[in-house]
């Protein structure tokens, strides 16, 4: 009889010893994960005023729009020329091609100091050599293209893949031709991307399938469209 008391009794404290374990199991489980608040970010300092640029547009309309207008208006009198006010992308082809250039950049190597952003304006004709079509001859529009800091000094660039498939940066002038010598200083970013940073010295091959640019253009000009609101 004693026996089966202290059998009993083992049982009964196993059981609670489980149960009591697995309630406290179940109330880790349900501890709530407390998240971190996210820091506040502050404005970058060339943040300005809508007013500022109210003002700066407007400057833009009396300086610019109307010698733009009477030159293009008397080359082809047949048709008003619609001079382009903005430009935009949507948000996303702006976070895919953040994306891209760091992705590229990364494989060549070399860090991006700083985008830029060149006026443009595109040749009257319907179509670049290449086949690609020209939605407005004649219109404003800008693109943008990354840099890259060499002897203390930024230039564009675009990739070249060679043969074995390392990826070379081709440094760009400001008006975006080769840069003569093609040399990136090599103490600048260590030892470790030295080889990477090396640029031929003869004259870089003219632009081919293999090479990789990194220019965005075909920006939503406007106008046209007109809006009235």
């Amino acid at each position: 009889m004693k026996n089966l008391k202290r059998i009993h009794a083992t049982l009964c404290l196993g059981i609670l010893a489980v149960f009591g374990f697995t309630s406290c199991e179940q109330k880790k489980e349900k501890t709530p994960v407390t998240e971190p608040e996210p820091m506040e970010i502050s404005a970058p300092k060339q943040i300005v005023s809508v007013s500022q640029a109210k003002t700066m547009y407007d400057a833009y309309g009396e300086r610019r729009v109307g010698l733009i207008e009477k030159y293009e208006n008397e080359l082809a009198p047949e048709k008003k020329f619609d001079v382009a006010r903005f430009g935009y992308y949507d948000y996303n082809t702006i976070k895919e091609y953040m994306n891209y250039i760091e992705q590229e950049a990364k494989k060549a190597n070399v860090e991006i100091s700083s985008l830029r952003f060149y006026f443009s304006n595109y040749p009257d004709k319907m179509s670049f050599e290449d086949g690609r079509e020209i939605k407005h001859p004649k219109q404003n529009s800008f693109f943008i293209i990354p840099a890259v800091k060499d002897n203390d000094r930024e230039y564009g660039f675009y990739i070249r893949e060679e043969d074995d498939g390392k990826n070379v940066p081709v440094l760009l002038t400001d008006n975006l031709e080769p840069k003569k010598d093609g040399v990136m200083d090599k103490m600048q970013t260590g030892e470790s991307k030295s080889e990477a940073s090396f640029m031929p010295t003869a004259a870089p091959a003219p632009f081919y399938a293999r090479n990789k640019s990194l220019v965005l253009n075909e920006a939503n000009m406007v106008p046209p469209p007109y809006h009235e609101d």
